[in-house]
């Protein structure tokens, strides 16, 4: 497995946390699955379920010129959310 660090970009604020996976389409759905949306300012919660089922369906797009970093791009509510996926090969402290 490796560390994936998931930085997130929403209304004006970054979001960044950690996750073990062993590819960078899990990595996505551990992500989604274990965020802390009250966490995250302005994020509709009344739609939280679907903006986050729907994520973890997406392909993450690999980053041009770069090694190991991918993004998704998604709407939430009316605003434009960036989601960057970097892979380690290091482990999380525990």
């Amino acid at each position: 497995m490796s560390v994936y660090t998931i930085i997130l970009e929403y209304d004006g604020a970054t979001y960044i946390t950690q996750v073990e996976a062993c590819d960078v389409q899990t990595a996505m759905r551990a992500w989604s699955d274990e965020q802390d949306i009250y966490a995250i300012d302005g994020f509709p919660l009344n739609e939280a379920d679907r903006i986050l089922t729907s994520l973890a369906e997406q392909t993450p797009t690999p980053v041009n010129k770069l090694t190991n970093v991918w993004s998704v791009t998604f709407v939430v509510g009316h605003d434009l959310a960036i989601l960057h996926l970097i892979k380690t090969e290091a482990k999380l402290d525990s």
